[in-house]
């Protein structure tokens, strides 16, 4: 039985001069009503589609693949692991022969895959911004194998910055395998657990991607 009363919000508030990855459009954030001078608060929102949370849908890199409006909603709500990578040294690749002695026996057919590799303790420092933990092709592969739903990740990629083939998304996505980036850090409460992850994106029509409300939910 899930205990919704436990869950625990895994998602960035979204608000001006926060983290975008490097060259993706700075969100803006403005009043455009006011109670006091129209009767209502309204704000103007104008982002991309990769801001904060989100959700990586596998148009994003496929020639025809899926958009966010066409997924399933049942195919956003499941039952996930969370690996802890933090030992990884920050910045370097994330290798199959790092995840498979901890997943191996943890993780079944269709699960969500979550890798908590720590760079989310750094959330707003400029500094790994350009030089943080990613997945590797190999790990990739790795994960198609296991025949996961979708991975996440603790921070603004799964791809190694600037990489000349973004070659773990599209390894991922060419698989239909989705894929949840900027997780918080209130990931590290999950380490070494099964969870319900719950990642609701927008709606976004032929979305490749759309900001998400991501949360958890202890199992057992």
């Amino acid at each position: 039985m899930y205990l919704f009363q436990q869950a625990a919000d895994l998602t960035h508030r979204l608000h001006n001069g926060m983290p975008v990855y490097p060259g993706d459009p700075s969100p803006s954030f403005k009043s455009y009503a006011t109670l006091e001078k129209e009767g209502v608060n309204i704000t103007k929102i104008v982002m991309g589609s990769h801001t904060g949370t989100h959700l990586d849908a596998p148009r994003h890199f496929i020639q025809g693949g899926t958009g966010i409006d066409q997924i399933p909603v049942d195919r956003l709500i499941g039952e996930a692991y969370v690996v802890d990578l933090s030992r990884t040294p920050i910045g370097s690749g994330i290798m199959s022969r790092d995840l498979l002695p901890k997943l191996e026996g943890k993780i079944q057919q269709d699960d969500i895959v979550v890798c908590y590799t720590g760079c989310s303790e750094r959330w707003g420092d400029n500094s790994i911004n350009h030089n943080y933990t990613y997945l590797t092709q190999d790990a990739a592969e790795y994960l198609v194998s296991k025949k996961v739903r979708a991975v996440g990740i603790d921070f603004l990629s799964v791809e190694k910055f600037n990489a000349p083939e973004p070659i773990a998304h599209k390894t991922l996505l060419g698989n239909g395998i989705f894929i949840i980036e900027s997780l918080s850090n209130a990931l590290k409460q999950f380490l070494g657990k099964r969870i319900l992850m719950v990642c609701l994106p927008i709606k976004l029509e032929a979305g490749d991607g759309a900001p998400a409300r991501v949360v958890a939910v202890p199992i057992g």
